[in-house]
């Protein structure tokens, strides 16, 4: 299997991740938060050295594309298309929210899955997945996971209605910390235990989405934003509204 380098910067705090056949081998975090531009090619020199691995040595570059913070993802993208176009290596678009259920999957979940992650502005990018065994001999979070609802932007008091109408097992993300009772899920769905989801989750999906076929050259990347609003007034900004 593929040697890939992964990246997020999705959220406040920044990661890169390193994956080869098959396994997540190397990970690092700067929990600084609000630092991607700063810091994010030092924290990728450093993951590379310490494999020494050159990216020349490098098969794909995957990224969160998001949804997620506008400047976080475009963060991302840039460095990983930068990255690309300098080594001659494709790109891994890779959904956060998936990245959720790959989380979820190497935990040991099976089952259909509700992740949602804080979109700020009292809203949630909420999906919906299908979370299948892992085969026999593959290593977990590289099971078979499907899309049953695409990212949306969503509020909190709505993420209940899609879990029902997914009729999904449980839930992950983010949101549901930020929003807590505002969430209202059906009794048989179990929230589960919190967790960050970083590079390391994007790299399990960047691997499954290698094996699938779905790199893309450098120019062919782009964020997910799902939000189209890109701005905050002026008032918005001063009430301390952020996107």
């Amino acid at each position: 299997m593929a040697t890939i380098l992964a990246l997020d910067t999705a959220t406040e705090r920044l990661s890169a991740a390193l994956a080869r056949d098959g396994r997540v081998v190397d990970a690092l975090t700067d929990a600084e938060p609000n630092q991607h531009t700063e810091k994010l090619i030092s924290v990728i020199d450093a993951i590379l050295q310490r494999n020494a691995l050159a990216l020349s040595e490098l098969d794909a570059i995957a990224f969160g594309a998001g949804p997620g913070a506008f400047t976080g993802l475009r963060v991302a993208c840039g460095v990983a298309q930068g990255l690309g176009w300098a080594a001659g290596k494709p790109l891994l678009c890779v959904s956060n929210l998936e990245a959720t259920a790959r989380h979820a999957a190497a935990a040991g979940f099976v089952g259909r899955l509700l992740a949602a992650h804080d979109a700020r502005m009292h809203e949630c990018y909420a999906a919906v997945f299908e979370i299948g065994p892992a085969a026999p001999g593959v290593p977990a979070g590289l099971n078979a996971v499907k899309t049953l609802a695409a990212a949306q932007l969503v509020k909190p008091s709505m993420l209940g209605a899609l879990a029902r109408e997914h009729a999904v097992e449980a839930a992950a993300g983010g949101a549901l910390e930020v929003y807590g009772g505002e969430i209202v899920l059906d009794a048989g769905v179990r929230r589960l235990a919190p967790f960050d989801t970083t590079a390391s989750d994007i790299a399990l999906a960047g691997m499954a989405l290698w094996e699938a076929g779905g790199a893309v050259r450098p120019e062919e990347a782009a964020p997910l934003y799902v939000r189209n609003r890109v701005a905050l007034t002026i008032k918005e900004r001063a009430a301390g509204e952020r996107l």
